[in-house]
């Protein structure tokens, strides 16, 4: 084999293969192999078969494309989209308008918060704002057997929740 050759005979179990990356990418290569402590032939292996894993499990397709890793990134987009919409309405689901405190709750007296806390909760104010939310996480729990309904008695934690106890 000569020097053109693209692979060059070093032992019965190894062989030398030229490859020519820009020389930014040469330096980062040789930089990441000395941070792990290994030889640059060794990191380029290591590299390598990294990325065999990642096309075998569908994570990056033959040709280079990395529609599969693209598809995953997107799908955890969408579920943090969704995780933050659900938080935005539990936040939202406790609020009202300040309109309505000045209203219905405030006065020309003094009161103390608690005052103003048992006023709003009387005066059924928060009904509308936490008949929904409540009721959805109700039906939630129960769908993951966590708590129980019964028509005439109402809602219970489910008979392992409760630590047994009828």
């Amino acid at each position: 084999m000569t020097d053109n050759d693209e692979y060059v005979k070093l032992s019965e179990d190894r062989c030398a293969v030229k490859i020519y990356p820009e020389n930014e990418v040469a330096e980062q290569w040789r930089e990441e192999a000395d941070d792990q402590d290994i030889s640059l032939s060794r990191y380029l292996q290591n590299l390598i078969n990294e990325a065999r894993s990642y096309r075998e499990y569908g994570l990056v397709q033959p040709d280079g494309s990395q529609s599969r890793v693209q598809e995953l990134e997107e799908e955890v987009e969408q579920l943090q989209r969704r995780l933050e919409e659900k938080e935005s309405e539990s936040t939202e689901a406790v609020s009202f308008d300040p309109e309505t405190l000045k209203q219905e709750v405030l006065t020309d007296q003094y009161q103390s918060l608690e005052e103003i806390i048992q006023r709003i909760v009387e005066s059924g104010i928060l009904n509308d704002v936490l008949l929904g939310p409540v009721e959805n996480q109700l039906y939630f729990l129960a769908a993951q057997d966590k708590v129980q309904y019964e028509r005439g008695w109402g809602w219970k934690l489910a008979e392992e929740e409760s630590g047994g106890v009828a």
